[in-house]
């Protein structure tokens, strides 16, 4: 992360005055959900600030004068950067056999499914089986023929987003991107792969 993106980070997390938009727009793109679940969703209050998918999207148009700072960090980062936000755990390497000598296999991290759990023991935050039993570290690892869309990916890299930066900065709660992959890893996983990217590549 640059020095530019740090200080810009540090500023707006001291400001309490931060303005919102009016506007509520629909994040929900392409799904066949039923309209009560998204607008009880959608109309909670943080999705109406500028670093929402909605928000990003739109540019900012309603309010160009308003200097509120957006920040998200990929897969990448995550995988190279181990210290991960509580209560998130990246593991321990097991296996050093991947290409470049990076590491492939972990243990003792949080797992990715709610059908679950570590050592320790603690339950992952997504539900469904997409991945087994991998832990959110061994989904970030994994390639494209195993995680397709990258969709794995990018929900890890969303959730840890949320925990480390905050709904003000990154535009949602960890809760809520849990939400948004229940609502949406089955019926628009593509398009779900594409709004976590979204977020998490904003500089």
């Amino acid at each position: 992360m640059t020095e530019k993106k740090l200080e810009k980070i540090a500023v707006q997390s001291d400001r309490e005055d931060v303005k919102h938009s009016d506007s509520r727009r629909r994040f929900l793109k392409g799904a066949s959900i039923a309209a009560p679940v998204i607008m009880t969703v959608a109309s909670r209050p943080v999705l109406a600030n500028h670093c929402t998918v909605s928000g990003t999207l739109s540019g900012n148009l309603s309010n160009p004068d308003d200097d509120h700072y957006c920040a998200g960090l990929t897969p990448g980062y995550w995988r190279n950067h181990v210290d991960w936000p509580y209560p998130y755990n990246a593991g321990r390497c097991h296996d050093r056999t991947g290409r470049g000598g990076h590491c492939d296999r972990y243990v003792d991290g949080t797992p990715f499914h709610s059908a679950y759990s570590n050592s320790q023991p603690q339950a992952g935050p997504f539900e469904g089986d997409l991945y087994d039993n991998h832990s959110m570290m061994e989904v970030i690892v994994l390639n494209g023929r195993d995680d397709h869309y990258q969709l794995g990916a990018h929900a890890v890299a969303a959730l840890l987003n949320a925990a480390h930066f905050g709904a003000d900065i990154f535009g949602y709660t960890p809760q809520q991107i849990i939400d948004m992959w229940a609502l949406r890893y089955s019926v628009d996983p593509e398009g779900l792969k594409a709004d976590f990217q979204l977020l998490n590549e904003r500089e």
